[in-house]
C-alpha cells in the first residue's frame, strides 16, 4: 500500500485562484517573502516553488509546515503542504492507548485474581479499626501530636489503592485528537488566506519586480550576528 493513501494526515493541499494575467514568476514574487525567513530554504524552477524548513522561528507565518511544493497552472495556484506537527497530534493518541493499556496489563500480571481476593480481605479487616480506637503511643502524647481524626464513611487513605485505568489514557487522547482535528482544519484556512491576501495584493512586496525569473532561485541560511 502506497503511504500517499494516508498523507491526509499531516498533508494540507488546496488552490487558489490566481490573476490569468500573472505568469509564474510573476505569482511567486507576490509570495515570495513568506520564505524569506530564517532557517527557511527555498527554490523556484519554473511554474514550481518548492522549500523545506528547519527548526522555524515562531513569528514565522509558515512556522507549522516543514517543507512544502507550490505549482501555478494556468490561472490557479496549488500548494501541497506537510506538516510533522499534525502527524504528531494524530500519532499521540494512539500512544497514550498502548501506553494506558500496558498500564493496565502490567497490573493485571502483577495482582492476579486471588492475589486481589486477598488484598481486599486485609483491607476490609484494616477498615474495622477505627485511628480514635487505638492508643495513643505516650511519646507522641507528651509532644503533643494531634489525635487522629475519625475517617469518613466511603474515604480513602492515601493511593496506594488506586488501581490504573484507561481514563487518563482516554482523556489525553481525547486533548491530542482535538488538536489534530483543530489544527487541520485551522491551518488549511489560515495558510489559504495567507496566500489569498498576497494575490490581492493587501500586503506589500519586498523583492523588486525588476529582477529576472532567474534570480528567484535563492536560499535563505539561518541569520547570524557578528
Amino acid at each position: 500500500m502506497k503511504l500517499s493513501v494516508f498523507d491526509w494526515i499531516w498533508c494540507i493541499k488546496g488552490k487558489l485562484s490566481i490573476e490569468p494575467t500573472q505568469s509564474s514568476s510573476e505569482a511567486f514574487v507576490k509570495i515570495e517573502s513568506l520564505f524569506q525567513t530564517s532557517n527557511t530554504n527555498y527554490k523556484v524552477d519554473g511554474e514550481t516553488l518548492t522549500f523545506t524548513k528547519n527548526n522555524p522561528l515562531p513569528q514565522d507565518k509558515m512556522s507549522v509546515f516543514d517543507s512544502g511544493v507550490l505549482r501555478v497552472s494556468g490561472t490557479m495556484l496549488h500548494y501541497d503542504l506537510k506538516s510533522r506537527a499534525l502527524l504528531a497530534c494524530f500519532i499521540a493518541p494512539l500512544f497514550f492507548f498502548a501506553l494506558g493499556h500496558a498500564g493496565v496489563a502490567m497490573d493485571q500480571w502483577r495482582n492476579p485474581p486471588e492475589v486481589v481476593k486477598v488484598k481486599a480481605e486485609a483491607a476490609k479487616k484494616r477498615s474495622l479499626i477505627k485511628p480514635e480506637d487505638v492508643p495513643m503511643n505516650p511519646v507522641d502524647k507528651a509532644l503533643g501530636a494531634p489525635v487522629p481524626e475519625k475517617k469518613k464513611d466511603g474515604e480513602e487513605i492515601g493511593k496506594r489503592n488506586r488501581k490504573p485505568s484507561m481514563k487518563t489514557a482516554y482523556t489525553y487522547m481525547g486533548i491530542f485528537f482535538a488538536l489534530w482535528i483543530a489544527g487541520r482544519i485551522l491551518e488549511h484556512k489560515l495558510v489559504h488566506n495567507l496566500f489569498r491576501k498576497r494575490f490581492a495584493g493587501n500586503v506589500a512586496v519586498k523583492t523588486s519586480r525588476s529582477a529576472p525569473a532567474t534570480d528567484l532561485n535563492r536560499s535563505i541560511a539561518p541569520q547570524t550576528t557578528g
